[in-house]
C-alpha cells in the first residue's frame, strides 16, 4: 500500500525546493520516492500536432523521447491511485506538490494563518520563517526531522532494509529480497569484529581493472 503526502502552499511559497529535499532524505532512508506536480496552469500544447488528434478522440497518450516521458490524457479528472499504479509502481511514498483541492495527508508551506479555511489533513507545518506556535512545524535546516516525521505517521507499519548501495555517488536501487540478503550476508560476516553491533557502518570497494589490462 502506497503512502501519500501533499505539500501544498501558494505560488512560489518553496513547494518544490522542500518536495525537493524531502526526496532525497527519505531515499536516504531506503524509502522509494514518486513526484507528482499537481497544477491548474495548462501544460500540454497539443494544437495541430499528431498527439492532439488522439487527445482529442478521450485516447490517452505517452510521449516517448531521448529526454524522458511524458504522459498525456484527456481525462480531466484522472484518480491519482490509478496513476501512480500505472506510472510509479515501486514506490513507497508519493510526494505531490499541489493537491489543496485533495483529500491527502498534507504539508504546508507557509504561515498557517494564510492557510486557506476547508483546507485540511495537515499533518505538519513548514515555514521559512522557522518553527510557529502550531504543532508539529518545522523550518530550513529541519528537513531531516520532517522527513522522519512522515516516516513515523505514514510507514510505520513498513520494514525497510537497513542498507543502500551507491555505485560512483549515484543511488542503486535494491530489490527487497537482494536487499535483504547483502544486509544479513554483511552483519553476519561482521559479527566477529569488536564495536560493530548496533553501529552504522560504511563499506567503501575501490573499482579495479581487470586482471591483464
Amino acid at each position: 500500500m502506497k503512502a501519500f503526502v501533499a505539500v501544498s502552499g501558494f505560488k512560489n511559497s518553496g513547494k518544490t525546493t522542500l518536495c525537493l529535499d524531502l526526496a532525497s532524505r527519505l531515499e536516504g532512508m531506503g524509502i522509494r520516492v514518486a513526484f507528482v506536480k499537481r497544477t491548474h496552469e495548462l501544460i500540454l500544447d497539443s494544437q495541430g500536432t499528431d498527439t492532439g488528434l488522439f487527445l482529442r478522440q478521450g485516447i490517452p497518450t505517452i510521449l516517448w523521447g531521448p529526454d524522458g516521458i511524458r504522459g498525456e490524457a484527456r481525462e480531466t479528472k484522472p484518480e491519482l491511485e490509478w496513476l501512480v499504479d500505472r506510472l510509479m509502481p515501486d514506490v513507497d511514498l508519493v510526494l505531490l506538490e499541489g493537491g489543496k483541492d485533495l483529500p491527502l495527508p498534507r504539508i504546508w508551506v507557509g504561515p498557517p494563518e494564510d492557510c486557506p479555511e476547508g483546507v485540511g489533513g495537515i499533518l505538519a507545518w513548514y515555514t521559512r520563517e522557522g518553527r510557529t506556535e502550531k504543532v508539529p512545524s518545522f523550518g530550513p535546516g529541519e528537513e531531516e526531522q520532517l522527513a522522519r516525521l512522515l516516516v513515523e505517521r505514514l510507514l510505520r507499519s513498513k520494514d525497510f532494509p537497513a542498507i543502500s548501495l551507491h555505485v560512483d555517488g549515484r543511488k542503486v536501487f535494491l530489490k527487497p529480497y537482494l536487499a535483504k540478503f547483502l544486509q544479513e550476508s554483511i552483519q553476519g560476516m561482521l559479527r566477529s569484529l569488536k564495536d560493530t553491533e548496533g553501529r552504522d557502518i560504511s563499506i567503501h570497494i575501490r573499482g579495479h581493472d581487470s586482471p591483464g589490462r
